[in-house]
């Protein structure tokens, strides 16, 4: 195991799993007192975490809209009366709509909220050179899948469009074509090719996404993006995320963005040398080493 690095700072004292939990629970809004109630504060909450999950990921460590709404980690109900629930289904609808934040299916496949301040960090780390048609490259060389080309090629010539109008100008109406569609649309939230800008009531149930292309929602977007150099975003990303998470292992952290995490472990003994993180701290009562935000390992910053 590396030792701890971090230049010009004093040892830093061995961490708990408590210790850890606690700063979760202040950045996550895990508190009570530090709850969400308003829209503004969900939205100032998003600014300030850079990035979090709707819901708690399965098995992957990040602020969630819920835990900070609930002001604690509390099992998502069933039930749709549930007043926590009421307030989080409907600020990251609206949100988004209101082009404040981003929303899509873009950490580990899950609805993910991004603030726009670190979209073009994402941004810069897809597969987009910064063109609406970037898409032709990458369906030629087969990393697009044809039903995600038509998806993307309906918005494209469309505009902005509810889901059930989407399936239906793009071929993929129908139940049989209900998982194509899905996948399509997935794969291309992921590739940050398109994003949700509205609800509508456009289908049988009253409610449904509108889509629209990523680049025509923030047409500054590939401009802000091509500034920033990949280890430059992935620095900013790994690092906002040891600011919320406190402490991640590596191959966490490489899981989590869908890195490779011998190229992290590199990229992050650079940023520790830096005085950036710390790399290779241990954790009572967890396994293996840790990246860790200084702040955490220095004992007057756990409060």
């Amino acid at each position: 195991m590396r030792k701890p690095t971090t230049p010009g700072s004093p040892e830093p004292v061995a961490l708990t799993l408590h210790e850890v939990n606690r700063w979760r629970d202040r950045h996550y809004r895990g508190r009570p007192e530090l709850r969400l109630r308003t829209r503004d504060e969900a939205l100032a909450f998003v600014n300030e975490v850079g990035f979090c999950f709707v819901f708690p990921g399965r098995g992957e460590e990040a602020p969630s809209l819920w835990e900070a709404v609930c002001g604690e980690a509390r099992p998502v109900p069933v039930a749709h009366d549930d007043p926590d629930l009421g307030r989080v289904w409907h600020w990251k609808d609206e949100l988004p709509s209101s082009g404040a934040v981003y929303y899509g299916k873009l950490l580990r496949k899950r609805p993910t909220l991004v603030s726009l301040e670190l979209l073009p960090s994402f941004y810069a780390l897809s597969p987009n050179y910064g063109d609406v048609e970037d898409y032709l490259l990458e369906y030629q060389e087969g990393r697009l899948s044809e039903e995600a080309r038509r998806v993307y090629e309906t918005l494209l010539k469309e505009g902005a469009l509810p889901t059930s109008h989407l399936r239906a100008k793009a071929g993929l109406e129908g139940e049989r074509n209900a998982l194509r569609f899905d996948r399509a649309v997935r794969e291309l939230q992921v590739g940050l090719k398109i994003v949700m800008v509205g609800i509508s009531d456009a289908n049988r149930w009253g409610y449904c996404f509108v889509y629209d292309v990523l680049l025509r929602r923030w047409p500054d977007l590939a401009q802000r993006a091509g500034a920033i150099p990949s280890r430059e975003a992935k620095r900013r990303l790994t690092l906002t995320h040891l600011r919320n998470v406190g402490a991640a292992r590596v191959d966490e952290t490489a899981r989590l963005f869908g890195w490779d995490p011998v190229e992290l472990d590199g990229l992050s003994q650079r940023w520790a040398a830096d005085g950036d993180l710390l790399a290779g701290l241990p954790i009572t009562d967890l396994p293996g080493a840790y990246l860790v935000c200084p702040t955490l390992a220095n004992p007057g910053g756990r409060d």
